[in-house]
């Protein structure tokens, strides 16, 4: 009798210290005034470089495009390096995207061969959505939440709105190398 008291009290001890609080739906998909914000309301933050898998859909009306990329390293969540993973963005979304670098432009949706820094939210995968996708949806959580890692700089992708009224801490971080960059967001997570 002891043992199994002794052995379901373990496991209540187990399960509870090792217990993950996701951050609530209500704090997600937001415009963010701080990268911590940004940090503490993402499921998952990935440096990704992207593959050449793509896929378009529509699901109730809504035409989706999700590219598949590779990680190649873990700020936060549970994947790994090597894994890949498919980010979903709606086509309108996707349109209203700019990439703000030393001038504010049109981003060309191609997630070309550099490096990106996403702060993603996950969703489980509807019936209704390509088996490709996995269990999960990822999508980017909120704005800016993309940043892509380009020739030792750090470039912004987000609404143009939201690139036109930048918070201070998101405009230093276009003068930032990628290892102090990087290095900023490994801290966020101590």
């Amino acid at each position: 009798m002891k043992k199994i008291v002794l052995i379901i009290f373990g496991i209540i001890i187990l399960t509870f210290a090792g217990c993950y609080d996701p951050p609530s739906r209500e704090k997600q998909g937001l415009d963010y005034n701080s990268l911590e914000q940004l940090f503490k309301t993402s499921d998952r933050v990935l440096k990704l470089k992207k593959l050449d898998s793509d896929l378009s859909f529509i699901v109730e009306e809504n035409e989706y495009f999700s590219f598949k990329f590779l990680v190649l390293e873990k700020f936060k969540g549970s994947s790994s390096i090597g894994d890949e993973i498919f980010i979903t963005f709606l086509k309108s979304d996707l349109n209203d995207l700019f990439i703000l670098d030393e001038k504010l432009e049109t981003f060309d949706q191609t997630f070309d061969q550099n490096d990106y820094l996403f702060f993603l939210i996950g969703r489980a995968r509807k019936n209704v959505f390509p088996k490709e996708l996995g269990g999960s949806l990822w999508y980017k959580n909120g704005n800016p939440s993309i940043f892509q890692i380009k020739n030792n700089n750090v470039n912004i992708i987000s609404k143009k709105n939201q690139l036109n009224s930048l918070d201070k801490s998101f405009v230093e971080i276009l003068e930032m190398s990628e290892t102090k960059f990087l290095n900023l967001v490994k801290l966020l997570n101590e």
